[in-house]
């Protein structure tokens, strides 16, 4: 743990209490992460007495500092500066005010609060205008509801834009929803720590709002940072008898060593009929001096994380249920976790991106096999799976020296990822690896999951090297050649240069190349809407061929107002921006991002939409005409944003079926956001095999 006392600058005063509260909190959760370390009770020894604030308290949100713990290794939660970034929509013009003795002056209307952000459109906003054409009332409505738990790396980008730009307020009238709050709660569920605190930053000191000082506060317990929280819970209990608030200050004043005064306002928590029993648990442990046993904890908060900690709690495994994306993060970053635990944590929280790739490598690192386990890691990964295995299998990629072992680990590292769905977080870890495995006819067998993997991370050079030998044999070798078939379309949904030459031509030959494996029908069905959603062409042959009278899809959709909207904003956009994607430049080509950790659910291949509940969806070619014009009007882009991510859900791309992601990618092609459908596309194509 960080010691803030020698790593920040001085600070901000908010009283000799509340200051000399946080030294308490500070050296007691030093002496207690040294006791746990060493299986030792916590002992809390009186210090100060830890009182509320005086009424003339300034708002902690703006007077503490709002930088959050650096933890080890984790460079997404790098400290944010305490200089408030306050950016926002343009002020309006000035007014002048006359005063009696006539002079003039000028004055600047206050700053609307809910314009402010953190992204203008020069560093990844979504724009000022982003709400145009959107009603307040709908952005209200739908905000909240915002997917955090879905595990694609690009709908979490998009998501965290939607969030961050600076925009102004949408029309209409407003049901009294204040929009930065909304914007904050959605980032904190989000798990983004470093966003939340850079968005509160932003947002001008004289705004209180109890709702922001709740969600700063839960954020500090999440990054193990309590001697900020228990301020914060200072600064609140005064004139907030809410029994959140009440239950953290009764924490904090046994961090500070009050135990008499914590169990006295703990035990008139007991009488009013808290259901709390967990944290009644945990805090009687704390008190005690003994690890607490908690035998289920399936919806944790960050108070019961933050306790457990302090207490020694060992967590139980039911604790990563909850899918919370900041809960996921510290369960991996935790000591009073096991081994097994942490690293199916940290692989769920490094799908959804709160958890950097090299924090799940340390993690994979840190786990001890046998010799035994060692001498036959495949034969045991071929009848179990799970975090451990792909731990031992990284082990064992690392200590192998000869090219064609290494491949063997890797090849079946990525088919279990696959299977679990989280094949992209595998394809991550074992990248360092893959890339020192030389091509050679020796493993032409594995080149065309090394060309995947490289298409995955965006790795040019890498897809080059493996499309060369894939070629090269492809001249006199039949396998070689529906190798390369098989990879090419994944390379054309990428955007790769080794897919320039793409026609009609080359579709034909992937479909006979995968013809006879299982699911290739299905396959073929993603393929063509994906395709389609790009402004690529299929043929209608193509179409036909997947025609099955007996086939029928029970799916569950989006809602049937989100589908027509979908529908509508793409008809809006194709006058005035939607072209093919197939026709960019590969200068507007990002590399591919790493979006995707679940695997495609296949499905029958259908091909018609109706929305609001499961429907009996019709054969796939049904619906392969093109959308009418309908207006050349600006499409407008938050909407477009938030209506996509809404219909995908929480299941993420990889789970959706493949008509509704034809119309997503249509949308957002519509929008402008030609290189995150792309992106979208190809990793829902991967995660299915193709």
């Amino acid at each position: 743990m960080t010691d803030f006392l020698n790593s920040e600058g001085p600070i901000a005063a908010v009283g000799r209490v509340l200051l000399a509260a946080g030294l308490v909190a500070a050296l007691s959760i030093a002496a207690g992460d040294a006791m746990a370390q060493k299986g030792q009770p916590v002992r809390l020894t009186p210090l100060q007495t830890l009182s509320p604030p005086s009424e003339q308290q300034p708002n902690p949100t703006k007077s503490m500092p709002t930088v959050i713990e650096k933890l080890p290794q984790t460079p997404s939660l790098q400290p944010f500066s305490a200089q408030p970034l306050v950016e926002a929509a343009p002020t309006p013009a000035p007014v002048k005010a006359k005063f009696s003795q006539g002079i003039e002056i000028d004055s600047l209307q206050s700053i609307d609060p809910d314009t402010v952000g953190t992204l203008s459109a020069a560093r990844g906003g979504l724009g000022i205008d982003m709400w145009r054409g959107t009603s307040r009332e709908l952005v209200e409505r739908l905000l909240p509801h915002l997917p955090v738990n879905a595990p694609s790396l690009t709908m979490r980008d998009l998501m965290r834009r939607l969030l961050l730009s600076i925009a102004k307020v949408p029309a209409g009238p407003s049901a009294g929803t204040s929009l930065v709050t909304l914007r904050v709660k959605r980032l904190a569920a989000m798990g983004d720590l470093v966003a939340v605190n850079s968005l509160l930053n932003a947002i001008p000191g004289q705004i209180r709002d109890q709702d922001l000082i709740r969600v700063e506060t839960d954020s500090r317990f999440l990054a193990n940072d309590n001697a900020r929280a228990c301020p914060l819970v200072a600064s609140q209990i005064r004139d907030n008898d809410a029994p959140y608030w009440q239950k953290a200050f009764a924490f904090c004043q046994a961090l500070a060593g009050e135990h008499d005064k914590a169990a006295l306002g703990v035990g008139l928590l007991r009488e009013t009929s808290d259901e709390d029993e967990v944290f009644f648990t945990l805090f009687d442990g704390l008190i005690a001096g003994e690890p607490p046993t908690i035998q289920s904890l399936a919806d944790p908060t960050p108070l019961h994380l933050a306790i457990a900690r302090v207490a020694n709690a060992q967590l139980p495994v039911d604790v990563v249920l909850s899918n919370q994306p900041g809960v996921l993060r510290t369960v991996a970053m935790s000591p009073n976790a096991s081994n097994g635990l942490r690293l199916e944590a940290a692989e769920l929280a490094q799908a959804v991106g709160v958890l950097p790739i090299d924090a799940l490598r340390q993690l994979y690192n840190s786990i001890q096999f046998s010799d035994q386990d060692l001498a036959n890691p495949l034969s045991r990964a071929e009848v179990e799976f799970g975090p451990m295995v792909r731990a031992l299998l990284y082990h064992t990629s690392l200590i192998q020296t000869v090219p064609t072992a290494q491949a063997e680990a890797v090849a079946r590292a990525f088919a279990l990822g696959r299977d679990e769905g989280r094949y992209a977080s595998t394809v991550r870890v074992f990248m360092p690896v893959l890339k020192r495995v030389p091509p050679s006819a020796e493993l032409l067998w594995f080149a065309p999951e090394a060309a995947r993997a490289f298409l995955l991370v965006g790795d040019r050079a890498g897809v080059s090297t493996w499309f060369q030998l894939m070629r090269a044999a492809a001249l006199f070798n039949p396998d070689a050649k529906q190798a390369l078939a098989s990879v090419l379309p994944v390379a054309r949904l990428i955007g790769s240069p080794e897919a320039d030459e793409w026609s009609d031509r080359a579709l034909t030959e992937w479909r006979n190349a995968t013809a006879k494996t299982k699911g290739s029908d299905a396959r073929a069905a993603l393929l063509y809407n994906l395709f389609e959603g790009l402004g690529e062409n299929v043929p209608d042959e193509a179409w036909e061929a997947l025609i099955n009278t007996d086939a029928r899809s029970q799916v569950a959709l989006p809602d049937a107002g989100i589908w027509h909207r979908l529908v509508q904003l793409t008809e809006v956009g194709v006058g005035e921006t939607q072209r093919s994607v197939a026709e960019m430049p590969s200068a507007e080509l990002a590399p591919a991002d790493t979006g995707l950790a679940m695997q495609f659910a296949v499905t029958k291949p259908a091909a018609s939409v109706v929305a609001g509940k499961t429907a009996v969806l019709p054969p796939a070619a049904a619906v392969a005409a093109p959308v009418q014009k309908r207006s050349t009007s600006k499409v407008p882009v938050g909407e477009s944003v938030l209506i996509s991510l809404l219909a995908l859900g929480n299941a993420g791309p990889t789970r959706a079926h493949p008509l509704l992601l034809r119309q997503i990618l249509k949308t957002l092609a519509a929008a402008g956001l030609k290189k995150e459908a792309r992106n979208l596309a190809a990793k829902a194509a991967l995660a299915a095999g193709l």
